[in-house]
């Protein structure tokens, strides 16, 4: 298991599982999303906490949490500045010692107490697995709905995933090491977050399918990239922009040394080519 010439170490015992929550202004949600941490019923977890320096009670909160759990289990809690998500995100990556690592975010809650325990147990039964996923848990308005996108993930997970994001943040764990040498999140505001990372990971290392879901994704006015119509068009238009920066094409996949590729961007070259041949401002 090697990249670069970097060997990714087969799991042994996945003992410690890193959880990872990054936090602005996040009081609305907080709670729910901490409360669920605390039930787990798999309590060998450092669960890293990063701050973006909020305004409001999220940092009471934070405290309130760490002092009712830290005999519990391991809480790290950061402050980084507000530079975005995934910057958040991968500054409290660097933070993480677990093997396996999940990203909670503060506006997420784990479904079952077991929920960790469930993921856990396919690391520690799969020596080579490197990431799992599962289908898509959302919270509308109070009701949950489960988008089961893995059956056609299972179908071709090389296409289905070079055709749109349909990977689960949420429901999605990693060994961290694969975080690390993969890329992280793209902090580029014109691409999708983790979307660069799914694409680069799946080309090396199948992750396993699971028809399960761990993690609720709670859809609300101030959501990231669901919280309006406007918003999620951007969110569609930032994963086209991805595939073309990761030299992917809808439904054919990959890639540079893809003959269909090579042959697409000479097209493209041509176009170009034509179109400047129009350009009346350089005469």
């Amino acid at each position: 298991m090697e990249m670069d010439g970097i060997r990714l170490k087969k799991n042994k015992n996945y003992s410690m599982i890193s959880v990872i929550t990054c936090t602005y202004n996040s009081e609305k949600y907080l709670n729910k999303a901490l409360e669920s941490i605390q039930k787990q019923t798999y309590k060998n977890i450092e669960h890293i906490i990063n701050d973006s320096y909020s305004t409001d009670k999220t940092l009471a909160i934070i405290k309130k949490y760490i002092e009712q759990n830290k005999k519990d289990y391991r809480i790290k809690f950061i402050q980084s500045q507000p530079n975005g998500v995934a910057n958040a995100l991968n500054v409290a990556t660097k933070e993480a010692t677990g093997d396996i690592i999940h990203y909670l975010h503060s506006d997420d809650y784990y479904y079952e107490e077991e929920s960790l325990e469930k993921a856990a147990s396919h690391f520690t039964n799969n020596s080579s697995l490197v990431w799992l996923t599962g289908n898509f848990l959302v919270e509308i308005r109070g009701r949950i709905i489960a988008i089961p996108q893995t059956h056609l993930l299972r179908i071709n997970p090389e296409k289905a995933l070079s055709a749109m994001n349909i990977i689960s943040h949420e429901n999605t764990f990693m060994k961290r090491e694969a975080v690390q040498l993969y890329g992280g999140f793209s902090e580029d505001k014109n691409s999708v977050v983790e979307y660069s990372l799914w694409l680069r990971l799946i080309k090396d290392y199948q992750p396993l399918i699971v028809d399960d879901e761990f993690t609720v994704f709670i859809i609300h006015k101030g959501s990231t990239s669901t919280g309006s119509v406007i918003k999620f068009s951007k969110a569609v238009l930032r994963a086209f922009k991805t595939q073309r920066k990761e030299k992917i094409f809808p439904l054919i996949g990959y890639y540079e040394d893809n003959d269909f590729y090579y042959q697409y961007k000479k097209i493209v070259e041509k176009v170009k080519e034509f179109r400047s041949l129009f350009d009346f401002e350089n005469f």
